[in-house]
């Protein structure tokens, strides 16, 4: 990877322009760790990548080795891993719920503790998603409950 940087101070924003043969791991990687610098989440659907405001995500999820996340409408799938997301959104509403999901705290709708001593989340798009034991203390915690 070659990567080109030219000063120009008549430049007001900076621009970022990737000339590339193909997106490939590498090349993801770099996308996610830009994307994150400006609270948003390269999320790619097919051969497109969207750039996603954190404030929009509902909850992370890794599914064989393959990790996406979720908005309202739209599933995405990001080259980051799970430990990196939660590394990068230590100030923000995400807290990890389990050993493969992360979940935006500022969607959740309710909560209903199971016989299994384990904790359901509704969020408000409906989804519902298991917080694995390890996890209840600081979900409930953090949700002052």
């Amino acid at each position: 990877m070659k990567i080109n940087i030219k000063v120009d101070g008549t430049v007001n924003e900076t621009e970022i322009t990737i000339l590339c043969r193909q997106v490939d791991n590498e090349l993801d990687a770099v996308i996610s760790s830009l994307g994150l610098i400006n609270n948003t989440v390269p999320g790619r659907q097919g051969d497109e990548t969207f750039f996603i405001p954190i404030s929009e995500i509902y909850y992370f999820e890794t599914i064989d080795n393959k990790t996406f996340f979720y908005t309202r409408d739209h599933t995405y799938e990001t080259a980051a891993r799970l430990y990196q997301l939660e590394e990068k959104l230590t100030d923000s509403p995400f807290v990890r719920i389990s050993k493969s999901s992360l979940m935006n705290l500022q969607k959740v709708k309710s909560i209903k503790s199971e016989e299994n001593s384990r904790l359901i989340a509704t969020l408000s798009s409906g989804d519902k998603l298991v917080v694995s034991r390890q996890y209840i203390q600081l979900i409930k915690l953090k949700l002052g409950v």
